[in-house]
């Protein structure tokens, strides 16, 4: 009897473990859709039949890349948008500036890019509002959208952004352009996947990127070869009210 309940009580911890393990797994997966949060409007795609799509840069400004990405978009006439991290605009408010005077779209990518899952309620309203309000001090005009940082989000992030009546924007293409050995890696994975509404995700900031300021140009060249515009996040999500 005592061989047995030693059995019993290995079997019970063995299976407690194994039920919170596949808990967490399930809650990682849930926090990393694309397509459904608890609270709230998010937005990964838009339905439309234009061919239209949005570019949209994360974790910037970050000169010289950002500067050079923003040559390559007034040449080839298009607006995109840059989701901008608080504190990197405050090491580099003026290129923040250059953004919105060239007419590009600012959006929220919180102020300090940590994961906000299992941040307490007055960190993440801060991660926020102090995001906000900078870049309203800077010269941002139109309505700014949010980015939940590595797109994770769980239940207290999603109920603020919908007190503030914000949107949460992820993407329907990851590019993964920071991890990408060459710029046709970038490019190959939008053309692969791309169709009529959708966020392309890249990044301006983070790190050296030279392979996404060089693939954004052929991007554009491609796209445009077959048949798509572009627009900003916004703007294109004003297309989905032509839907029919």
């Amino acid at each position: 009897m005592f061989m047995d309940r030693n059995i019993i009580n290995i079997l019970i911890v063995l299976f407690t473990v194994a039920f919170i393990f596949l808990g967490l797994k399930l809650l990682n997966k849930f926090s990393m859709s694309l397509k459904f949060q608890s609270f709230g409007e998010l937005v990964n795609h838009v339905n439309t039949k234009d061919k239209v799509v949005a570019l949209t840069y994360d974790d910037g400004p970050n000169p010289p890349y950002t500067n050079q990405l923003l040559e390559i978009l007034e040449r080839h006439q298009i607006k995109a948008t840059f989701f901008v991290v608080g504190k990197t605009v405050e090491k580099y408010p003026d290129t923040l500036r250059l953004i919105v005077s060239k007419g590009h779209e600012i959006g929220n990518h919180s102020y300090s890019h940590k994961a906000l899952i299992s941040e307490k309620p007055g960190f993440i309203w801060s991660e926020i509002q102090k995001t906000d309000q900078l870049l309203r001090q800077l010269g941002v005009k139109d309505e700014i959208h949010f980015r939940a940082p590595y797109g994770r989000k769980l239940i207290v992030l999603p109920y603020l952004l919908a007190k503030l009546n914000k949107k949460n924007i992820l993407w329907t293409i990851d590019t993964k352009d920071y991890e990408a050995s060459n710029s046709e890696v970038i490019e190959a994975s939008v053309l692969e996947q791309v169709r009529p509404g959708s966020i392309i995700l890249m990044h301006d900031g983070g790190g050296e990127r030279s392979r996404t300021v060089v693939a954004t140009e052929r991007l554009i060249e491609n796209l445009k070869e077959k048949g798509y515009s572009f627009q900003t996040v916004s703007n294109l999500i004003s297309k989905r009210s032509i839907i029919k």
